[in-house]
């Protein structure tokens, strides 16, 4: 078994009330053994990035500790996403969603695997995720450039708290 790391979680809804689906996926982590919620950010209001016309997100991330791999991580949180009424694969791209648990970041790990991808590969250039991570990771930094996150420009983009 690995050591307990750091892991920031993204979540993201924009489907039913986004807001206690969100607060249900934390309880639902919180409730994961093998996981300890260390921090919860606050949640922000954001557009829909890509995909067809649709409904503001709410945003927000998670920090958890955990010794378990990286794919265990994957399981454990589809697993609640798939409890909240995700349906994988999605029917359309980048389309509405009633929950979106994605890996962001595992402090000192990358991965690059079939259907894992860590940091996470569009997550220096989205608002959205970055200031929920740096929120409850704010010395997070790219494991293999060791490039702070909160030194990217989109970092300091505008954006709109819930």
């Amino acid at each position: 078994m690995q050591h307990a790391r750091r892991i920031a979680l993204a979540l993201g809804s924009n489907l039913g009330d986004r807001a206690a689906t969100i607060e249900r996926a934390i309880a639902d982590l919180r409730d994961t053994p093998g996981f300890v919620v260390v921090d919860c950010s606050p949640l922000y209001v954001t557009p829909p990035a890509g995909g067809p016309p649709q409904g503001d997100y709410l945003n927000g991330a998670v920090l958890v500790a955990t010794a378990l791999p990286a794919r265990d991580v994957l399981m454990r949180t589809q697993a609640i996403e798939r409890s909240l009424g995700r349906v994988r694969p999605d029917p359309v791209r980048w389309g509405p969603r009633t929950i979106d648990i994605d890996i962001l970041w595992i402090e000192g790990e990358c991965i690059d695997e079939p259907g894992l991808e860590v940091p996470h590969p569009r997550l220096e250039g989205r608002v959205f995720a970055l200031r929920p991570l740096l929120d409850v990771a704010p010395d997070a930094a790219h494991p293999r450039t060791g490039k702070r996150y909160d030194e990217l420009s989109a970092a300091r983009l505008p954006i709109t708290r819930a």
